[in-house]
């Protein structure tokens, strides 16, 4: 670095590279973990940066850095210090009363505005209002992790910059922390819906990486759970995250991350895939667990995870949450040490706690914690954690109540409870589907304590209901337990049995397999009841008959007894026949006992083990897996006796296939064709059991005569496999001979009823899994990807984010320079309207000659300086490459001289000499822009003037080829200026760039002529060049193609008007095809109004712009009143319409303070009187860019007229509209210096002069004929001059739509954008002479 960095002006030194530098590289510096280089970097940006907002970054990056060591009272330092140099102090000290009051006095503000007026306020361009909302941005994030009331004190301030100073970028975050202080501590959730309304909409119209990736966090956090199903959002996090991630905003980036794992939590997704998220997904921000903010929401979440899979020590109620890697006591000591300001980030972790101390049991702990929360909970905000609190602290103090329902504290307990409640019904007003569930269960709990025990079956069946439908899964479960637990203590225990069984499966379903474990084992005795005899059972699977067995008969009664007592009077028997045959009645004792499958003796069977073998097997649609589960199922039921089971189905060739088999050792789903069986006798089987879909049960294959290749005895049973009347396949199992009893095959044969079912639905799975192959794939890829291949998943975000902030930055660039447009013909054109109006308005009072010089001189200036603004809007069309171009027949050697002689007349005093050198045949008609023309013969000549102390200035032009249809012509512009050097050749021709910088503060200059000219010249497929000596003088030469012009065309077959100093004072003719479509707006038609009698309303904020209009208006000979804003003009119009002398013509600024034109011409079009709705209303805007004329059309505007307005212009637009003769306007000079001739009778045989001026001939126009209102002026001492008539000049012009990329062409006014010739000078001889020529 230089010796002095922020000294702007010494050698290779910019302060604005020096403030950036600096700034990035701290930033880089705290991604690398080097922070104390960091704070160095900082350090000298706020000595050296010069103003507030230059260091406002710095103090936002310095707070980062505190942020993530965890001092976030200093980083809130950091950022109130930044505010008060911006403007906006805060108070020492504050109250929760003073900060309502402020409140209460932004909400009166907000709650009588509708959501577009709030929406569409304008947008500050203060750099420090800019950067105000930049900080207070950081600054409320800090505030909430460290100090409620500051949050709720920057909330209302950041609102009440929004509604004082108006909108900056990041105002949509501050709305939606003012709908959750609405919210939460005024309980108004209609109007925080409408704030967060607000955010929203604030959020699609400034649109920036940043600012959109925190919106959308944070709604998620705060708002969207108050309105809307929290599973609609899950969207909005992944895409807020990936904002977070483009935009680089660490911090913001792991508490989206966080975000994202609680909502599957709240949503009750898999515990196993929540923990792989938690531990994958912040991998890339290195040391993660140890941030306080997002790091602490993920911690909190992984470990609630890991408890409900039992992963932690949770049968210790201060060690729930604690396992090898992760200390709960630990952690909390490590908050305390990390910052002073504890409450938040523990009471964020506190709150998820909660959830594995009551589902675990330990609701004195759970109490415990829960009370101290309630201290600080409504501190957390609308978060919903601070609720959930409020759910599982009433559901720990019911539980309590219960275990003591007689105690001194029970009318209170219930009260607190009712309480709890209450605050969590305040949040069902607006969306009942995240927090009803809650409600009833509390409800239901307290309904059972109470007595009302039908009353609490309903509350719990409705939250089931509502889980169900909303898909809350834990809920669920939860809601599932609650209710068994409630059975069981009402004495219904196979409803409780059968309920908890629910809850227990759909804990299991989410993976929560440690709650599913401790649940079990908490009620095994009621799950486990009616099985007590079935060990003994295992043991005796190879008996022939349970009669053979000593003293079986005794277990089997002792076993039905113990039903009977259990369950009610249903045997074993009655159960195992209303299996087999659903709906059948129970068998009479002296029934057929061949109809009875308990002859079998299977009245012992573990129907239990059963219910679990169709409910593990009805879960599988995966047909590999499901006939290997079968297969292993089947081996383990028939025990030691079967050596071997396999399942045949049909392939997908239409073959069949063994598609699963094995042995007590291991199992194989490789599929094995029919025919390629080694083993004879069981193919034999198949076959014969897939024909006949009989069903095979043979002790010994030797003896069976149908299966006589038998190579060795073995016992075989087949059982074919149907689903209706298609066969599916065939369950198939051998073992040693007479090893199968009946028993196993009835076994078997009930099972087959589900193996049918549950292989038709993984077939049918299969096939709708094929027609979606593709998108399956995808999601296994990606789901491999996330846990294989990390590395080059990172390398992807990385490149996206790089990707993403490239596409940003390239937006933020074309919105600076839009931006940069706007302000340009905004702040410049404002009171370049008010010189050239009050110019005109001087030329038309009574001068003497010195006088008029004057004025003149300072129409040349504003002309000159609208120049400038020309150039850089021309600049910016070439670069877009969207310049249009015309072609018409023109004389190129006359258009050459007229740039020559105009500029030859401006540079005649200063003693330079101007050659034209122009080898051209006079009467060459050729087909070009004569206005690009001059322009380049304008920009090169006006740098040779400039650059030209002494000597002469060469035009040169040369025909370098022609043929019959087209000619080449070589045109150089030779100067004897100061000359440049070769190495200050190369950026002549780059934008805003000049030799050197003596040359800028010598000779002044935007930069852009040659740029501008080089971009002509490329536009219209010729080349530039330039040759120079320095001292000797400059060559530039350029080289273009013309084609020639058909013989019968004439150089002044195009009508055309002088040029116009400034094109964009121009407007869309009723009667011009070519024009953008007018407001289709129905106004009133000014032809029906007598002149006299037209009213006109001027809004114009400007007092200078004011007069000017009024004076205007008042010499066209019409009435007018001025206003200073938009609110003024509309109650001047219905004031008038009521008082029956209405307004019929409104001229209406754009940009005017209280209510702007665009918000006043929409009240006006919305008014309920016809008087006032149908006013015609013209813009005049000194904006003059692209979407201006659209936007003032779209608002209800008629007409639009860009600033400087000439007199001319506004009375040709007026008169279109009268549809009247035309009124000239007075020319008191004019009429002065006719009376003066008359009255000494001066008379002249041409018109040629009057008061020593040429006079110009009336021009025809497309309009009607509007008389010249000047002269053309003959400088001091000029003599002998001839009469325009007789000169060789052809005036060309050309207008350009200047608010658009794309010129469109009107008929009447002319116009360059670069340049404008307000003199255009002659020379005969000694004598010289100036004529203006005007439009029209």
């Amino acid at each position: 670095m230089q010796s002095d960095p922020w000294k702007d002006g010494a050698y290779d030194v910019s302060y604005d590279e020096t403030l950036e530098l600096y700034t990035k590289a701290a930033e880089l510096y705290w991604h690398q973990g080097q922070p104390s280089k960091a704070f160095g970097l900082l350090a000298s940006t706020f000595i050296g940066a010069r103003t507030a907002s230059d260091k406002a970054p710095s103090w936002i990056l310095q707070s980062k850095l505190h942020a993530s060591r965890g001092d976030l009272l200093g980083a809130f330092k950091d950022l109130t210090t930044s505010l008060c140099e911006l403007g906006l102090p805060f108070p020492v000290q504050t109250s929760w009363k003073s900060v309502d009051k402020d409140y209460k006095n932004v909400y009166r503000q907000l709650q009588n505005m509708s959501l577009e007026e709030i929406e569409q306020r304008p947008l500050s361009n203060d750099p420090n209002v800019i950067s105000m909302g930049a900080v207070l941005v950081q600054a409320i994030s800090a505030a909430y992790w460290s100090d409620a009331l500051l949050f709720y004190q920057i909330a209302v301030k950041m609102v009440g910059v929004f509604l004082s100073h108006g909108t900056f970028n990041q105002a949509g975050l501050g709305f939606a922390y003012f709908a959750s202080i609405s919210v939460t501590r005024f309980a108004n959730l209609a109007f925080g819906h409408k704030m967060y309304k607000v955010s929203q909409r604030l959020l699609r119209r400034f649109h920036d990486y940043y600012t959109s990736g925190r919106i959308l966090t944070i709604s998620a956090l705060f708002n969207t759970h108050l309105f809307s199903p929290i599973r609609e959002h899950l969207d909005l996090l992944e895409e807020g995250f990936a904002y977070t991630l483009a935009s680089g905003d660490k911090i913001f980036s792991i508490i989206s991350v966080g975000s994202l794992a609680l909502f599957r939590l709240y949503l009750g997704y898999d515990m196993i895939d929540i923990e792989s998220f938690c531990t994958y997904a912040p991998e890339e921000f290195g040391d993660w667990g140890a941030d306080l903010r997002g790091g602490a929401i993920l911690m909190a979440t992984r470990q609630v995870s890991r408890s409900l899979q039992g992963k932690t020590w949770y049968e210790n109620a201060d060690t729930v949450m604690s396992d090898e890697n992760h200390d709960t006591a630990k952690y909390m000591d490590f908050i305390a040490q990390r910052t002073s300001s504890v409450a938040r980030v523990r009471d964020v972790y506190n709150s998820l706690l909660m959830i594995p101390l009551y589902l675990f049991g330990h609701y004195d702990h759970a109490i415990q914690v829960g009370s101290d929360m309630m201290l600080t909970i409504r501190d957390m905000w609308s978060i919903r954690n601070s609720h959930l609190t409020l759910f599982y602290l009433s559901l720990s103090l019911l539980a309590k109540l219960r275990e003591h329902p007689v105690c001194s504290e029970r009318e209170e307990t219930l009260s607190r409870v009712q309480g709890y409640k209450g605050q969590i019904k305040e949040w069902l007003t607006e969306c009942d589907v995240n927090y009803l569930m809650w409600s009833l269960l509390i409800e239901a709990e307290i309904l059972e304590i109470t007595g009302d025990y039908h009353g609490s079956i309903q509350a719990y069946e409705a939250a089931i209901d509502h889980t169900e439908v909303h898909g809350f899964a834990l809920e669920q479960a939860l809601a599932f337990e609650l209710q068994g637990e409630n059975y069981m203590r009402r004495g219904a225990k196979r409803a409780a049995r059968t309920t908890l069984k629910d809850a227990i499966a759909t804990y299991s379903r989410i993976s929560a397999s440690g709650k599913a474990k401790q649940l079990s084992a908490k009620h095994e005795w009621l799950l486990k009841t009616a099985i007590d005899a079935q060990t003994v059972d295992v043991g005796i699977q190879t008996a022939n008959s349970i009669g053979d067995i000593g003293n079986t008969q005794y277990r089997i009664e002792e076993n039905e007894r113990q039903e009977t007592r259990n369950f009610g009077k249903e045997s074993a028997g009655d159960r195992t026949k209303a299996w087999v045959t659903p709906g059948a009645v129970a068998t009479p004792k002296d029934s057929n006992p061949d109809t009875d499958l308990s002859g079998l003796k299977l009245d012992i069977i573990d129907l239990q083990s059963i219910l679990e073998f169709n409910q593990a097997i009805s879960s599988e649609l995966q047909i590999d897996r499901l006939l290997a589960k079968m297969t292993e199922i089947i081996l383990e039921s028939a025990g030691a006796q079967a050596d071997f089971a396999g399942v045949v189905i049909e392939a997908d060739d239409g073959g069949w296939c063994i598609a699963a088999s094995g042995n007590q050792d291991s199992i194989t789903s490789e599929a094995l064709p029919l025919d390629e069986v080694a083993d004879e006798t069981a193919k034999q089987v198949l076959l014969y059991t897939i024909r006949f879909r009989e069903t095979v049960f043979v002790h010994n294959l030797v003896n069976d005569d149908r299966f006589c290749n038998a190579p060795a005895a073995k016992s075989v049973i087949a059982l074919p496999i149907l689903h209706g009347e298609d066969l599916l396949g065939v369950l198939y199992l051998e073992g040693k001979p007479r090893s199968f009893t009946d028993r196993n095959l009835g076994v078997l044969q009930l099972f087959c009823n589900q193996v049918g079912i549950s292989i038709s639905n993984a077939l049918l799975f299969r096939q709708v899994k094929k027609v979606s192959a593709s998108n399956t794939s995808m999601i296994e890829s990606q789901k491999r990807a996330l846990i294989q291949a990390r590395e080059a998943e990172n390398k992807a975000k990385i490149a996206e984010a790089e990707a993403m902030r490239n596409v940003r930055l390239k937006e933020e660039a074309a919105k600076a320079k839009s931006m940069f447009l706007a302000n340009v013909s905004h702040e410049l054109r404002t009171p370049l309207n008010g010189v050239i109006g009050m110019s005109e308005l001087l030329k038309g009072t009574l001068l003497n000659q010195e006088q008029e010089g004057y004025a003149d001189s300072i129409r040349v200036c504003a002309d000159t300086l609208l120049t400038v603004i020309n150039d850089i809007l021309d600049f910016s069309k070439l670069e877009a490459g969207k310049m249009q171009l015309f072609s018409i027949p023109l004389n190129l050697r006359e258009t050459i001289t007229e740039v020559v002689r105009a500029l030859s007349y401006t540079n005649w005093e200063q003693g330079l000499k101007t050659i034209e050198d122009l080898d051209l045949d006079p009467k060459l008609l050729v087909i070009g822009d004569p206005v690009r023309l001059h322009q380049i013969f304008m920009n090169l000549l006006s740098n040779s003037y400039k650059f030209t102390a002494k000597g002469s200035v060469t035009v040169r032009s040369r025909t370098e080829y022609e043929d019959d249809s087209s000619i080449r012509v070589t045109c150089s512009v030779i100067d004897t200026g100061i000359g440049i050097t070769q190495e200050q050749l190369t950026r002549l021709f780059k934008p805003f760039s000049q030799a050197d910088s003596s040359t800028q503060r010598s000779y002044g200059g935007s930069g852009l002529g040659l740029s501008i000219c080089k971009a002509l010249i490329h536009v219209l497929n010729g080349k530039i060049w330039l040759e120079s000596q320095p001292g000797l003088g400059t060559n530039v030469s350029f080289t273009l193609t013309f084609p020639k012009a058909p013989r019968e065309a004439t150089a002044n077959s195009t009508e055309i008007s002088a040029r116009d100093p400034d094109p964009m004072a121009t407007w869309s003719s009723k009667m011009d095809d070519t024009a953008l479509p007018l407001s289709n707006t129905s106004s009133i038609d000014l032809s029906e109004i007598p002149r006299e009698k037209l009213r006109i309303c001027i809004a114009e904020d400007n007092p200078i712009n004011q007069k000017i209009a009024i004076s205007f208006v008042t010499k066209l000979g019409f009435k007018s009143d001025a206003y200073s804003d938009g609110k003024q003009a509309v109650d001047a119009l219905r004031r008038q319409s009521k008082a029956h002398e209405p307004y019929h013509l409104v001229l209406m600024d754009c940009q005017m303070p209280v209510l702007d034109g665009y918000d006043a011409t929409r009240m006006i079009r919305k008014d309920a009187d016809p008087a006032v709705r149908r006013v015609l209303i013209i813009a005049m805007t000194a904006s003059a860019i692209r979407g201006d004329r659209e936007k003032c059309l779209e608002a209800g505007m008629n007409n639009y007229l860009a600033k400087p307005v000439r007199a001319a212009v506004l009375k040709t637009m007026l008169e279109d509209y009268l549809n009247q003769p035309p009124k000239p306007i007075p020319d008191l000079q004019k009429t002065a210096t006719n009376l003066a001739i008359n009255v000494i009778g001066t008379a002249h045989e041409e018109p040629k002069t009057q008061n020593g001026r040429p006079k110009l001939p009336k021009k025809s126009s497309t309009r009607k004929p509007v008389p010249s209102r000047d002269e053309t002026k003959t400088p001091t001492g000029a003599q002998n001059v001839p009469s325009l008539e007789k000169l060789p000049i052809r005036p060309v012009s050309e207008v350009l739509d200047r608010d658009s990329v794309t010129p469109t062409p009107l008929r009447g006014e002319a116009g360059n954008p670069t340049q404008q010739i307000p003199e255009i000078t002659l020379s005969n001889g000694a004598s010289t002479a100036s004529a203006r020529l005007h439009q029209d």
